[in-house]
C-alpha cells in the first residue's frame, strides 16, 4: 500500500526542481500502479495450486490457534504508521541490548527473519522501488534507458540494500515481538520452519517477486510513454 506513495514522496525529495511535464507524466504513470488489492489478487492466483491440502490445513490450524492469532495481531499492530516509526526507534534500542541481555531471543529473531524470507522480500520491494525511482530520474533528465540497463544500475546497490534491510528486519522483529514470551517465540519459530510454513513463505516470495517486478516494469513503461520516449 505504501509503494506508490513512497515513490511519489521520494521524487519530491530530489534537490533539483523537476520539469512540469515530468510531474504530470509521473501522476499518469502512478495512477493504478502498485495497487495493493490487485497485487494481492495476483499473488493469490499464482499461489493457487502451489500448496497441498495438508499444507493449507496446517496453516489454517496454526493461524486459528491462540498463538497464531496473537502473533498476527502483533504483526498487524506494528505494520501501521506508528508501528513503523517505533520499529526504527524503540526497535533499534531493544535490539542493541539483546546480545548481552537475551542472546537466545536474538538468535530466534535471526531464525524468524530467515524463515519468513524477510530480507529477500524486502530486497524485492527495494530493488523494484529503486527501479521505479531511477526510471523517473532518467525520464526527468531526458535520458531514458532500456529496462536491462536500468536494472543493472539498480543492482549495483544490492549489497548495501540487503544490509539495510536485514538491520531493519531485526529492529522490526525486536519491536514487534518484544512482549512475546521466549517459549511462544520458540513455538512460532518452529511453525515457520515446519514443512507447511516454509513452503508457504517460499511460494509467497516467488509469487510476490514476480508480481512486484511486473508492476515496476509496467510503471516504468507507462512513465516513458507519458513522457513521449516510448510508444503505448
Amino acid at each position: 500500500m505504501g509503494i506508490g506513495p513512497g515513490i511519489a514522496a521520494a521524487t519530491k525529495s530530489i534537490p533539483e526542481p523537476l520539469p512540469a511535464n515530468f510531474q504530470d507524466a509521473l501522476s499518469v504513470a502512478l495512477e493504478g500502479a502498485f495497487d495493493a488489492v490487485k497485487m494481492e489478487t495476483a499473488i493469490e492466483s499464482r499461489m493457487a495450486d502451489r500448496l497441498s491440502a495438508t499444507d493449507l490445513s496446517d496453516l489454517a490450524a496454526f493461524y486459528a490457534s491462540p498463538l497464531g492469532k496473537h502473533v498476527t495481531a502483533l504483526e498487524i499492530q506494528s505494520s501501521g504508521p506508528e508501528g513503523s516509526q517505533s520499529k526504527k526507534t524503540e526497535g533499534k534500542q531493544i535490539l542493541a541490548e539483546l546480545p548481552t541481555k537475551d542472546p537466545a531471543r536474538l538468535e530466534l529473531y535471526r531464525k524468524i527473519i530467515d524463515y519468513i524470507s524477510a530480507v529477500d522480500t524486502g530486497e524485492a520491494i527495494a530493488l523494484n522501488m529503486s527501479y521505479a525511482m531511477v526510471t523517473g530520474m532518467l525520464g526527468a533528465a531526458g535520458k531514458p534507458l532500456s529496462d536491462e540497463q536500468i536494472m543493472a544500475l539498480v543492482r549495483q546497490q544490492s549489497v548495501k540494500i540487503r544490509q539495510n534491510i536485514e538491520q531493519n528486519a531485526m529492529q522490526g522483529s525486536a519491536y514487534t515481538y518484544r512482549d512475546l514470551s521466549l517459549g511462544d517465540l520458540r513455538l512460532y519459530s518452529r511453525f515457520l520452519a515446519s514443512p507447511a510454513g516454509s513452503r508457504y513463505y517460499d511460494q509467497m516470495l516467488t509469487a510476490f517477486g514476480m508480481v512486484m517486478t511486473e508492476e515496476a516494469r509496467s510503471f516504468g513503461h507507462r512513465l516513458f510513454v507519458a513522457l513521449g520516449y516510448r510508444k503505448a
